[in-house]
């Protein structure tokens, strides 16, 4: 049987079209308690039940003598894909739910009232995943009377099962339909011809506004009592809105530092009681190679020391790297720089490999010297790798500041890429920026293995004045063609940061983690588990680039990175819903 093929997914373009970001939820049934391999349909005779903020309806009727029936929606665990017939009834056709989840529902189109599923508020569906289960499933592919084989013997038959999904607002009115193909045998080739057999996508937001929606289906077979084909296939995952925000400046917060795991695995600050290291980090740096500190440092911040173990929080546990007036730029003053060595090497593993924290601060106010609330003071830093100590490879950097920010100025964070320092690290946040060595794999010193990414046991950090003196490499890192009407990817960029400062001028470094492989790129919170917070992330930087306010770096999942968020990056997170990564654990 073929597979029909994966769809070009969510359509997301349609309802993040309307200007503002959405706030998505997600009701995939796993709230739903079951014994394993069973399953639950109406018997207890509440006429439906609840998972999440919706209701989906069924009739279970008590014939008497031992013979029941239902209609409307059960649920099912059961894992079985060779069940036939009416024994099949509650085994979707996948095995699992959409994702590998446990949970699935099973609908049956009965002659009394239509499935329904009611939501307790009107809201935009952005979609659901729907799939055949196993009774309706092996009914099309072999015939089980009185429904016939589809294609007929000959395979020519032009015959289809019909899914038709109807959106109602409050008071009942439709709002319109969505048709969706569970199987289709109308191709001229019959090498196209399919049932589906895996979790398919089904956009809803043409259906606007509802507050119900109702299913049912219709078939190519049909006889003297209408139709023959089972009357069954399997739903999962709704998408819908919850609430509508204005657009909002950069949201990426960096990897977490500490968790707080009886929170939903939120971020914490160091001084929760509860707060513990976040698992995420495999080891840290544990010796300090060598350094270079501008002049002007006040001494408490001058211990390279301090860079040494995990991240604490601290905002006077760092080094700082120093601070260059310009004179001292003028007359080629060394600009401020560190090597820190580890225990263990930094492998290009699946996502990004290592976290640097600075003690930059999210500003809270609005002020005439530059600072702008939401914004970061930042001193930012150019980041290199080695395997010998001796032969370093910069990571390609992009900074879009416009203009010099002056001594108490803040930047937005979305203009910045591969800087270190870009991440609020005080004041109870505790952020660090993190780095994928997947981004320099082309570099001419990578390939003819002058730097192994696969053995780094140095990390230079190189201090920035931000005068704009200094410059990111875009030319290296942005193809402009991706973006033909943004002529200024063409060019690299001065670096604006605030400048100038002293005492703790500079880059302040206080550590740098090695991260644990992170299987699922889709986590994008990299809390070890994508769910409806990574979608809302996703949802908010749906189609910006770099240097737009809504960009989020870890948004751009597909590879090689085209630094847009776009389909590609859908067709990612969508392959890897509900998914978790093994350190959470």
């Amino acid at each position: 049987v073929k597979m029909i093929r994966h769809r070009e997914l969510f359509y997301l373009v349609v309802f993040l079209a309307m200007g503002n970001f959405s706030k998505a939820a997600v009701v995939n049934l796993d709230d739903l308690s079951l014994s394993p391999e069973s399953y639950w349909n109406g018997s207890d005779g509440s006429g439906g039940f609840i998972s999440g903020s919706t209701f989906f309806n069924n009739n279970f009727t008590d014939w008497g003598g031992g013979v029941t029936s239902w209609e409307g929606f059960s649920y099912s665990n059961i894992t079985d894909t060779t069940m036939q017939g009416l024994p099949g009834q509650y085994n979707a056709i996948t095995g699992a739910g959409q994702g590998g989840s446990p949970n699935y529902a099973i609908c049956f189109v009965g002659w009394t009232v239509p499935p329904t599923i009611t939501l307790d508020t009107t809201a935009t569906i952005y979609g659901l995943y729907v799939t055949n289960n196993n009774m309706t499933y092996y009914s099309l592919l072999n015939g089980i009377a009185p429904a016939k084989k589809f294609g007929g013997t000959t395979g020519n038959d032009p015959d289809w099962l019909l899914l038709t999904i109807t959106g109602k607002d409050t008071d009942g009115v439709i709002t319109g339909t969505v048709d969706f193909y569970l199987a289709d045998y109308r191709f001229d080739d019959n090498s196209m011809d399919y049932i589906v057999d895996t979790w398919e996508f089904v956009d809803l937001t043409p259906l606007g506004q509802v507050k119900t929606l109702e299913f049912s289906l219709s078939s190519s077979d049909n006889g003297d009592f209408g139709i023959n084909t089972p009357t069954y296939f399997a739903l999962d995952t709704i998408i819908f809105q919850t609430e509508t925000t204005d657009a909002v400046s950069y949201n990426d917060a960096g990897v977490n530092g500490y968790i707080n795991p009886y929170n939903d695995w939120k971020h914490a600050g160091p001084q929760d009681p509860n707060a513990v290291i976040n698992p995420i980090f495999r080891s840290w740096a544990t010796e300090v190679l060598s350094y270079h500190q501008s002049p002007g440092v006040d001494s408490q911040w001058s211990d390279p020391n301090k860079t040494l173990g995990a991240v604490t929080g601290n905002v006077t546990d760092i080094f700082s790297l120093g601070d260059l007036s310009r004179e001292q730029i003028d007359q080629g003053e060394s600009v401020g720089w560190i090597i820190l060595t580890f225990d263990e090497p930094i492998r290009n593993n699946r996502g990004y490999d290592f976290a640097i924290f600075e003690n930059g601060l999210l500003s809270n106010y609005t002020t005439s010297e530059g600072s702008t609330t939401g914004e970061i003071l930042a001193e930012l830093a150019y980041v290199e790798v080695s395997s010998n100590g001796m032969d370093f490879v910069r990571f390609n950097s992009v900074s879009l500041t416009p203009e010099a920010v002056g001594p108490y100025g803040t930047i937005e964070i979305g203009n910045v890429n591969n800087l270190a320092g870009k991440h609020p690290n005080a004041n109870g946040i505790c952020t660090g920026t993190p780095f994928d060595l997947q981004e320099i794999a082309n570099h001419p010193d990578v390939v003819s293995d002058i730097v192994d990414i696969n053995d780094i046991k140095y990390v230079r950090i190189i201090d920035i004045p931000g005068t704009g003196d200094f410059s990111d490499n875009a030319t290296e890192q942005i193809n402009p063609n991706t973006w033909p009407d943004l002529d200024f990817y063409e060019n690299s960029h001065p670096i604006y940061d605030m400048w100038l400062s002293w005492g703790s001028g500079g880059f302040d470094l206080e550590a740098i983690g090695i991260l644990e492989e992170q299987e699922y790129s889709a986590d994008i919170n990299l809390d070890g588990m994508v769910d409806e917070s990574d979608l809302d992330l996703l949802l908010s930087a749906w189609q910006s680039h770099i240097g737009q306010e809504n960009w989020i770096a870890r948004c751009d999942l597909a590879e090689p990175k085209n630094y847009l968020i776009d389909g590609e990056d859908l067709d990612v997170f969508l392959s890897q819903w509900l998914k978790v990564e093994k350190w959470r654990y």
